[in-house]
């Protein structure tokens, strides 16, 4: 597989993995009951959305058909598979894991072509929000499994 064929199948699982976290977010965001709680979920759903619309324009100009992506048919696979992974999980752990698969799907595609300065910005802005959780979740009195 060429390398330009291995970082848009790349870009397209971050896109994915992008859309998923931004529902995560949301369901986070349901379940927590203080606005600032809310508030800063919300923003991460917003935040996903307006990556997910970057790596998408980003795509187009790389003359992508947006229309053959998988991103944009129901993948039934993935909805069983997520489904049965860690009922009793809760959203934001679920977001945490989602983020962290999304920074090695970056890494990944920075392997390929380093020089895309929207991944780079990307990236770094999702390994921080993981922090910020992992610091929440603590401070709320929950441990992680690793």
């Amino acid at each position: 597989m060429s390398s330009k064929t291995q970082f848009f199948a790349k870009l397209e699982k971050i896109l994915t993995f992008l859309k998923n976290s931004k529902l995560e977010y949301l369901k986070a965001s349901d379940r927590f009951n203080l606005p600032q709680n809310k508030r800063f979920f919300n923003m991460q759903a917003t935040l996903r959305n307006r990556f997910f619309q970057d790596i998408a324009s980003l795509l187009r100009s790389m003359n992508v058909e947006m229309d053959n992506l998988v991103i944009n048919k129901l993948n039934f696979e993935q909805i069983v598979t997520s489904s049965n992974t860690k009922i009793n999980q809760s959203h934001l752990e679920k977001c945490i894991e989602l983020d962290k698969q999304l920074v090695k799907l970056y890494e990944e595609a920075l392997e390929i072509d380093p020089n895309q300065d929207v991944l780079i910005h990307q990236n770094e802005k999702i390994a921080h929000v993981i922090q910020e959780n992992i610091h929440f979740l603590e401070n709320a009195g929950y441990v992680l499994e690793t």
